[in-house]
């Protein structure tokens, strides 16, 4: 048969592409890279959605990274072709340097109230803890307690 390729490539994607579809509704590939502009053959923004793939899938060490990415089609979850040199456990060490250089809390932050914008999240009580493992629950609400203070919010 003619127009059939002779070799189909498969990859399991399971989650990612939800993930992936939720990074571009942040842009989150856009916000990283306008606090941390490189010159690098791979952008930070890729690089970061990439650990964030990767950590949401099970979580390699950086020097494994490669190999996550060997299996994965990385045009479709990354938005380019990339080959998997492109996550070389210096690439990334390099782009976290970058990161802890402008302020990982700087970048957090504003990924956080972008997603708080984008996705419509309730803004009334914002709790940080890292700590925590349970982020919601256990937490009582202001209406219930003494505070000492509000803190207004957009």
């Amino acid at each position: 048969m003619h127009g059939i390729p002779p070799e189909i490539e498969a990859s399991p994607v399971a989650h990612l592409p939800m993930v992936k579809a939720d990074a571009d509704k942040l842009d989150l590939v856009g916000l990283i890279n306008d606090f941390v502009p490189t010159e690098m053959d791979v952008d930070a923004g890729t690089i970061v959605l990439g650990l964030v793939l990767d950590t949401l899938s099970g979580r390699s060490p950086l020097y494994r990274l490669e190999e996550f990415f060997a299996h994965q089609d990385t045009e479709f979850l990354l938005g380019r072709a990339l080959p998997t040199h492109a996550f070389t456990d210096d690439t990334v060490g390099r782009v976290l340097d970058r990161l802890y250089d402008v302020g990982t809390m700087q970048l957090f932050t504003a990924c956080a109230v972008r997603a708080a914008t984008q996705f419509g999240l309730e803004r009334r009580y914002v709790h940080f803890d890292t700590t925590s493992c349970n982020v919601w629950g256990d937490y009582e609400f202001p209406e219930t307690q003494d505070v000492p203070f509000r803190l207004p919010y957009g």
